[in-house]
């Protein structure tokens, strides 16, 4: 699988001090990530737990910053991570169409509460379709939260491609972030 950078820059949240350099902000605030991306942000993660009309409102701010920025077309990423069930069901229809989309991701602790079934259940459902969707859009996929990961530093679900990282490299997930 092609490599991306977006999931190579060091994630920090909105507001933070951006470290030098391209980075990705966690936020689903446009103007937030306009001002990130005037300080150096290359791309922009949004964590969704409904629909994707955040994500959707995300593509199109991008698109503005860059023709503001005098950006190269197509220069800002944005990542979509998938925090709540009611995304994770979303996933078949919906999804965002953006060429800007670099890679699509979840929390595992967004799930897992309030369904039936073992305590891991939804997680693992919620991860599988995660991982077709990303599959099916030809895009790398990350995991993060409790359990993502095995004692050897890989994703502990199979399909998953890719961890998230702070400024310092440790993993850090975007949902909690902000």
């Amino acid at each position: 699988m092609e490599s991306r950078p977006a999931l190579q820059w060091p994630l920090v949240s909105a507001g933070e001090t951006p470290p030098g350099g391209a980075f990705t902000v966690a936020t689903a605030d446009p103007d937030s990530a306009r001002a990130a991306i005037a300080a150096g942000a290359r791309g922009v993660l949004v964590a969704v737990t409904d629909d994707f009309d955040p994500a959707d409102r995300m593509a199109v701010a991008l698109s503005v910053a860059e023709a503001e920025l005098g950006l190269a077309n197509g220069a800002l990423s944005l990542i979509l991570e998938i925090a709540g069930p009611a995304a994770a069901l979303r996933l078949g229809r919906g999804l965002p169409a953006s060429r800007r989309l670099a890679a699509i991701g979840i929390d595992l602790d967004g799930f897992g509460h309030g369904a039936a079934g073992a305590a891991d259940a939804p997680r693992l459902v919620a991860a599988g379709l995660v991982a077709l969707a990303g599959a099916a859009l030809g895009l790398p996929v990350y995991l993060t939260g409790a359990g993502s990961l095995l004692p050897t530093g890989v994703p502990a679900i199979a399909g998953f491609t890719h961890l998230l990282a702070d400024a310092e490299g440790r993993p850090r997930s975007a949902a909690r972030s902000f």
